[in-house]
């Protein structure tokens, strides 16, 4: 499968681990066997909701309210500039050169991809915001380049050392957001005129190919990192970060959300405990 194959193929129940290959290039187990081999046991234990047929068919009825999509596409710009600003603590706080490198890369795509979802929200919905409120929507990148030095954003729970639960966190993540994004394609073709059709599928493209990279890097980052894990400790934090995320995604559906707003979101207890480690799993020294 490659990614022309995701972007036709219909939801179903292994859509995820696809994903997860496709990004690391159609790799066999023998790449990331530690990494293909949790996430196919916690996939069997706590099948994802995000990749099931009928979560795509209830996005597909509520995106056909233009209104609830342009909101849905603010709301994405804020998560991707709140996720910038976490990845940028922990790219600060990283000692690892290599690992420090691809969190501020992904920190950087982040910042940016805040800024081409407001654009996908002028293309889809030209007109509809308010110009004085489109410029204060520019706020929600930290506007982040390759060209500055990451450092720790005040008072971020994320201004530590990066654990092994932190990139598990960021892959499964990363891997829901991709699925959003194929459901997302279809949506805002129905909304956006001819014209702008054509200039919405780069950005679109592009949101894409990032997506897939840092669905890879962690994966990869992930595989390193559980050589000095015990097995059992390993599969139990990717089973419990999935059902973590499967239950965020069901409470989410409740209120006919997908990627509630950062608001919301320190609101609840679930999201809130994304920012912390497991305490049943202890990283290994290295």
């Amino acid at each position: 499968m490659n990614v022309g194959d995701l972007l036709s193929a219909e939801p179903e129940p292994m859509r995820v681990e696809q994903i997860a290959r496709v990004a690391l290039d159609g790799r066999s187990d023998d790449a990331c066997p530690n990494y293909f081999s949790a996430l196919r046991e916690a996939l069997a234990d706590e099948p994802p909701p995000f990749g099931t047929k009928a979560y795509s068919d209830i996005y597909r009825n509520v995106a056909s309210d233009g209104r609830w999509l342009a909101v849905s596409l603010i709301t994405n710009a804020e998560r991707e500039g709140d996720g910038a600003t976490r990845l940028w603590s922990l790219a600060a706080c990283s000692r690892d050169k290599d690992e420090r490198l691809q969190l501020k890369v992904h920190a950087v795509d982040e910042s940016r991809h805040a800024l081409f979802y407001l654009a996908l929200l002028d293309f889809a919905f030209p007109g509809m915001t308010d110009p004085q409120f489109r410029l204060e929507l520019r706020k929600l990148s930290p506007h982040y380049s390759m060209h500055m030095e990451p450092f720790p954003v005040p008072g971020s729970p994320y201004a530590k050392t990066p654990s092994i639960d932190d990139f598990v966190q960021m892959n499964i993540a990363e891997i829901r957001t991709t699925i959003h994004h194929l459901m997302q394609r279809p949506a805002l073709s129905v909304h956006a005129t001819a014209e702008n059709k054509g200039r919405i599928t780069p950005i679109l493209d592009s949101l894409l190919r990032d997506e897939l990279r840092h669905v890879a890097y962690t994966a990869k980052l992930i595989e390193r990192l559980s050589q000095r894990a015990a097995r059992p400790d390993f599969h139990h934090l990717v089973r419990k970060r999935l059902h973590d995320f499967n239950q965020i995604t069901s409470e989410e559906l409740g209120n006919l959300a997908f990627d509630c707003s950062v608001a919301c979101c320190e609101k609840r207890l679930n999201c809130r405990a994304k920012a912390l480690s497991v305490t049943a799993f202890i990283d290994m020294p290295t």
